[in-house]
């Protein structure tokens, strides 16, 4: 005869096994949390923190003896045609790695972009559906840590990372306040749900974040946050107008990329240049331009993904006029588009821009509250992405993951406030 709950010795019981997963699950959170202030430590760290705590979470799921409930779930979720969409894109940067003629490159750049990618969808199942109201607050404390930190740091000159024999790069902060950047649509929402005191709040928060930006030699940043400023009263009062604009925007964004370094060429004035010179303008034109001829020598397939930093040495580059060679060399285009149209040709473009407008899809079809937010999010990274990183940098794909995770969690609050 058996006794309910009965343990082999050494085994954990039922009790052990809930106080095993309320732990890693409390782990998981906090690992989560913490991402803002560790970017600021290792400026390319997002992605360690994105993983662990995914990794916590399926530690968690399982001790809680759940992981084939998951796995089915999981299944579901990926025969959604966003999902599907997602996976053709994936497919095709994998079988483009075929004919790549730097393979080592592309399976890093593989690995480095998709494993974030996994870990939020990871995250997507499990944490945000777990992650309590409180660590909100502790968002908002790692937000403003993160936020003095590259103050200070950007202060003293750098003086303490110097002292201690660290990289002292003051740009080295544009990859934190990008992940910060990321991260104000979910605090905002966060703060304006909180009562009337939440916009006073939600106020100072995004003056810190002003201050951290405009003392940082991220102009992306810059341009990000006036973007996420200005769409934010069209997303709110007039969303499904607002998605269809987006839309439009990225279709011609992805549309002209391979002939945007002649057009912005012709459309910038040198006065314009003189001004951003901080942002190197010009060398962005003259990398767009470069990589724009790369595209038109081979414009269906591309290079094969990941293969941007050896461009130059491609078969390709030696058709490329020789004045545009050496800005092949920069390592990307600074333009995530045309990076995605010189690597994967128009068949990459054209699975990008249907999982955009997937995307683009499901906002509209949003509560007002957050898909304002979501679009508020997809503002500030759409800059980003068109003049700043390289497209497939794991740190920019884990900071978007985050900022997605939180804005999962915040539906899910809202959603059971209603009932």
């Amino acid at each position: 005869m058996s006794t309910p709950h009965a343990t082999i010795p050494g085994s954990l019981g039922p009790a052990n096994h809930a106080r095993l997963a309320h732990g890693l699950w409390k782990a998981s959170a906090l690992v989560f949390v913490a991402m803002p202030v560790g970017m600021v430590i290792a400026h390319r760290s997002s992605p360690a923190f994105i993983v662990l705590s995914a990794a916590l979470a399926l530690a968690a799921v399982a001790a809680e003896g759940r992981l084939r409930p998951l796995m089915r779930e999981a299944a579901s979720m990926l025969a959604s045609p966003l999902a599907i969409a997602v996976l053709a894109f994936f497919g095709w940067c994998l079988i483009s790695i075929g004919w790549s003629e730097f393979k080592a490159v592309s399976l890093n750049a593989f690995g480095e972009f998709w494993l974030p990618i996994a870990a939020a969808f990871v995250l997507s199942l499990t944490l945000a559906r777990r992650m309590p109201r409180r660590m909100f607050r502790l968002l908002t404390w790692a937000f403003l840590i993160a936020s003095i930190m590259i103050l200070l740091e950007l202060a003293t000159g750098l003086a303490l990372r110097r002292a201690i024999g660290l990289r002292a790069d003051s740009f080295i902060f544009n990859r934190p306040v990008l992940t910060l950047l990321m991260l104000v649509p979910p605090l905002i929402a966060w703060f304006l749900s909180r009562g009337r005191r939440g916009w006073f709040y939600g106020l100072g928060l995004l003056l810190v974040f002003s201050a951290t930006t405009l003392r940082s030699e991220s102009d992306a940043a810059v341009l990000g946050l006036l973007i996420v400023g200005l769409s934010v009263p069209f997303a709110w009062y007039a969303p499904r107008a607002t998605c269809a604009l987006a839309a439009l925007a990225f279709l011609i964004a992805m549309g002209i990329s391979p002939i945007v370094g002649p057009i912005t060429n012709h459309l910038i004035p040198a006065s314009v240049h003189t001004m951003l010179a901080s942002g190197h303008s010009r060398e962005r034109v003259a990398l767009w331009t470069s990589f724009g001829a790369a595209v038109r020598k081979q414009p269906f397939l591309g290079g094969g993904f990941g293969v941007s930093p050896r461009m130059a040495e491609t078969a390709v580059a030696q058709k490329v006029p020789v004045d545009q060679r050496r800005m092949l060399a920069i390592g990307h285009p600074h333009n995530a588009a045309l990076q995605i149209w010189s690597e994967l040709g128009a068949v990459g473009a054209v699975l990008a821009l249907g999982i955009i407008f997937l995307i683009l899809y499901h906002v509209a079809r949003q509560p007002r509250a957050i898909g304002s937010v979501s679009l508020a999010l997809i503002a500030g990274a759409a800059p980003v992405a068109l003049v700043g990183h390289g497209a497939w940098q794991g740190w920019w794909a884990a900071s978007l993951g985050a900022a997605i995770i939180w804005l999962l969690v915040i539906a899910r609050l809202r959603s059971e406030s209603r009932l």
